[in-house]
């Protein structure tokens, strides 16, 4: 099966980068960056991730991207942002495309170019690659806030549907405005009536959605029988999507959109809303019958792998296409065996895999089989063995 990968990579102005071109393997093997904490590894992999639609995997502002230049005047420092880019060429099973991103006046509109040509919608960028990621802030994801798990559930979705972001932007703008007319006392029937009908269609859309991958991989999950990383069963706890499991969706549709009608004058004087901006899930080792939040650190990575390799499986079977998995620290909480038994794994997948790390030892299963970056003050240096 073809893989998918990028074979050169540029970046201007990015975070500490104020310029880096890396030429990387043509056949895609495993790209490790290896350096000290604050060297600017990480920043290498929030650069592939901007080639995706989203805000990359911190979840950035695209000001606070940029690189500052420090101008200094008779009295005074300033630091200004500056415009940045990322560029890549990138293979694909659909062939070769230029992608290119950034912004341009130091403001937080995103400029997007593939194969020379302007874009206007980030999904376009899905269409060619999509990416996931695991950092060392989703260590405990089971354990945080339900944002980051729907976050983190969202970008599964959008990496086998790019229009999934749309769906999730369309509704989130709908519902601020909604909650701007009702929390501003407004009572037009017909203004709020139809922003409800745009967070209606796209909500149910998007919890249908949800529900779509978590049977995906959980269908991938049971097949799977693999001693190293356990077996997570998904369930998702947000209204609407348990709604879906009993009914026609037609019939949930009109139920939330009769939910909304009455929940105005609570909304305006306070009160919360149940909608998919408020859904969950939860996760359960399936070998020890226990929930995830309950299970150690390293288990609670293992799960996540668990359903990131099983998602990145369903993905290249059923598409054909493997998005590109960027994991951060990804030996932290791994054992020696259970870290050897992921590279072995990720040698299989028909994808370039980027990962870091602090000691270049802990990649010693990898030795010729991975193309090896120091990472140094922001300066790559190819590593020959």
């Amino acid at each position: 099966m073809f893989k998918t990968g990028i074979t050169q990579l540029r970046l201007t102005n990015f975070r500490s980068y104020v310029y880096s071109d890396m030429t990387l393997d043509k056949s895609f093997v495993p790209v490790i960056l290896t350096g000290r904490n604050g060297a600017g590894k990480t920043n290498i992999l929030e650069a592939v991730s901007f080639l995706a639609p989203g805000r990359g995997l911190r979840g950035a502002r695209l000001n606070d991207v940029a690189h500052r230049t420090i101008h200094t005047t008779d009295d005074n420092v300033i630091q200004l942002p500056l415009k940045w880019s990322v560029s890549a060429e990138v293979w694909t099973q659909n062939g070769f495309s230029k992608i290119g991103t950034g912004t341009v006046d130091g403001s937080e509109r995103r400029q997007i170019r593939i194969n020379g040509q302007s874009i206007t919608k980030q999904s376009e960028l899905g269409q060619i690659i999509s990416c996931l990621w695991l950092t060392p802030a989703q260590d405990r994801l089971f354990c945080g806030d339900p944002i980051s798990r729907r976050r983190f559930l969202d970008r599964l979705v959008q990496a086998f549907d790019a229009n999934h972001a749309n769906r999730l932007s369309e509704y989130n703008t709908a519902f601020k405005q909604w909650s701007c007319l009702l929390r501003e006392g407004c009572s037009d029937n017909g203004w709020l009536s139809g922003l409800e009908g745009q967070m209606v269609a796209t909500g149910v859309a998007i919890a249908a959605s949800r529900l779509d991958i978590v049977e995906r991989i959980s269908a991938y999950l049971r097949t799977t029988d693999d001693a190293f990383f356990p077996r997570p069963e998904i369930i998702l706890t947000g209204m609407i999507e348990q709604a879906l499991l009993k009914k026609a969706a037609l019939t949930v549709e009109d139920e939330f959109s009769i939910h909304l009608k009455h929940s105005r004058r609570a909304y305006a004087d306070g009160a919360g809303l149940i909608g998919p901006h408020t859904s969950d899930f939860k996760v359960i080792h399936a070998t020890k019958s226990t929930e995830a939040s309950l299970c150690s650190t390293g288990e609670q990575k293992a799960l996540l792998l668990s359903i990131l390799l099983a998602q990145m499986r369903a993905q290249t079977q059923e598409q054909g296409q493997c998005p590109l998995l960027l994991l951060d620290e990804v030996g932290a909480h791994l054992d020696a065996i259970r870290r050897d038994a992921l590279f072995e794994i990720l040698k299989t997948l028909p994808t370039q895999v980027w990962m870091t790390g602090t000691d270049v030892a802990a990649f010693s299963y990898l030795k010729n089989q991975a193309q090896f970056f120091n990472v140094e003050d922001s300066t790559l240096r190819l590593q020959v063995a």
